[in-house]
């Protein structure tokens, strides 16, 4: 019969602890959780009613796994060489974005910090130091003739060349410089996503301006048209075919299109405002000029690839920020396991300074391996744990809702830039018919066939009709804005 051995039964068992923390330390892996898709955009099957081409290609799931290129300089789709200058502006001068700029590089200062703890530590540290030993020490070192300790002076000078290394077994180090990457990774996509934003908000209210800009142009000639009609009713007044009511009635008109006009003024004042703030400048030194004129808002297919909403900075942020939590995940779990480090040191050690050149003599070494195993530290490690997973949790269903947000606001885009077409047309068919029904109008009062009342009826038609057209082609622009916001910068 064999005899028992007890140290190969304590190398046994220690291949089965490390087999057994080896499958412990096992990862699942990351992926990034699916979310509820449509199956084509409602957009485009409610365009089949508006009479424009319904949409062709269903919409996919944000494909936020890997880096989706950089959006181009979207507002070149307007074809407006100040808006363009503007957003050169926002860009070069906005300090949001600079801060944001800020961030990315102390997130990539983060992530060599993270990759520092995968190499040894090493450091010299020249020592030189005098200590006495007292007389009264337990162990004697010299002892007189009557039998004392004697207090002993010693000088040491030390030279040693420290080296502390870690060796990651479990992967632990790996997963903080996976969880570094990540967050490296989500501050960028944050950075362009405060981009996407603030070009956006520059872009609205640029057109908001210029959409003002035409509103008081509007408003300016409907100022000059109601100071002849007050002219014309004093005149026909003083001539007795008029009576004093349609003179106080031209005033009343004349001083409401005046009141409208400055508070469109100041309207636009607050545009300017912000505009100045955008692009990193006081506003007390910010000024556009006064520009009566709107662009035409680009053709929007209808057919917008639904992949593009991986283009979208704010999912792509969200989905890294995911990924960096399931990392550490990984570090509070693999922190429950031993952890083991080389250390050591070697270098000259000598009681005179001039022995320290004495290699032969001097030199001395440590090295050492230690394994530590967390034994108790009051569930700490555990509930760290707990905490990564809640957390990892957490942000699994702030994903999915940003990408239920992320379709929301297409649908929405798309909705209001084909319902605010349909609206412009119609503005335009009615600002004609208003302008036709206050010629009309105009003669039957030169002629005497009506009173002054129909004429300023007619004039508040046809003022109302140019005002809700301008804004509806305001309005346009800026939901084209929404739209290429909504899907990340762009559509091509």
């Amino acid at each position: 019969m064999k005899s028992f051995s007890p140290t190969l039964c304590a190398y046994y068992f220690s291949a089965a602890l490390l087999l057994a923390l080896a499958g412990c330390a096992r990862s699942p892996g990351y992926k990034a959780p699916n979310v509820p898709t449509p199956a084509a955009w409602k957009a485009g099957q409610d365009s089949m009613v508006a009479g424009l081409a319904p949409t062709s290609q269903p919409p996919e799931a944000p494909a936020t796994l890997q880096q989706a290129p950089a959006a181009p300089a979207w507002w070149a789709l307007f074809n407006d060489p100040e808006l363009a200058a503007i957003e050169q502006q926002v860009v070069a001068q906005n300090f949001s974005l600079q801060a944001a700029a800020a961030r990315v590089q102390e997130a990539g200062a983060n992530l060599r910090v993270a990759n520092s703890y995968r190499m040894p530590l090493v450091s010299l540290d020249p020592q030189a130091y005098r200590t006495r030993l007292s007389a009264l020490r337990p162990l004697p070192v010299t002892v007189d003739n009557g039998n004392r300790n004697l207090g002993v002076t010693q000088t040491q000078y030390y030279i040693p060349l420290n080296v502390s290394y870690e060796l990651d077994v479990w992967g632990r180090i790996r997963s903080s410089v996976r969880a570094a990457s990540a967050e490296a990774d989500a501050t960028e996509a944050a950075q362009r996503a405060a981009h996407l934003l603030l070009t956006a908000d520059a872009a609205a209210y640029y057109f908001g301006l210029r959409g003002l800009d035409t509103e008081l142009a509007v408003l300016d000639s409907a100022r000059q048209g109601r100071a002849q009609s007050l002219q014309l009713t004093q005149a026909r007044f003083k001539a007795g075919v008029d009576n004093e009511i349609s003179v106080r009635r031209a005033e009343t008109e004349l001083a409401s299109v005046e009141a409208t006009f400055i508070e469109t003024r100041r309207q636009r004042q607050g545009f300017e405002a912000a505009l100045a703030t955008l692009a990193g400048q006081p506003a007390s030194t910010f000024r556009l000029v006064p520009r009566p004129t709107l662009l035409l808002a680009p053709p929007v297919p209808i057919t917008v690839p639904a992949n593009l909403l991986a283009r979208r900075p704010d999912l792509r942020e969200a989905e890294r920020q995911l990924a960096a939590a399931n990392a550490r995940i990984d570090v509070a779990r693999l922190t429950r396991l031993p952890t083991v480090r080389l250390n050591g040191f070697i270098g000259s050690q000598s009681a005179e300074f001039n022995g320290l050149t004495k290699i032969d003599d001097s030199y001395t070494y440590y090295v050492a391996g230690v394994v530590s195993i967390p034994i108790f530290n009051g569930g700490r490690n555990r509930a760290n744990q707990q905490v990564a997973e809640a957390q990892y949790n957490g942000l699994t269903a702030e994903y999915k809702q940003a990408a239920l947000v992320a379709f929301q606001e297409v649908e929405t885009a798309l909705a209001n830039v084909q319902q605010s077409q349909q609206q412009v047309a119609a503005q335009q068919r009615a600002l004609r018919a208003a302008r036709q029904a206050g010629q009309l109008t105009a003669e039957r009062y030169r002629t005497g066939l009506t009173n002054y009342f129909e004429i300023v009826d007619a004039d508040r038609q046809s003022l109302e009709a140019a005002r809700l057209l301008v804004q509806a082609q305001a309005n346009q622009l800026t939901y084209t804005v929404q739209l290429v916001r909504a899907l990340g910068g762009t559509w091509e």
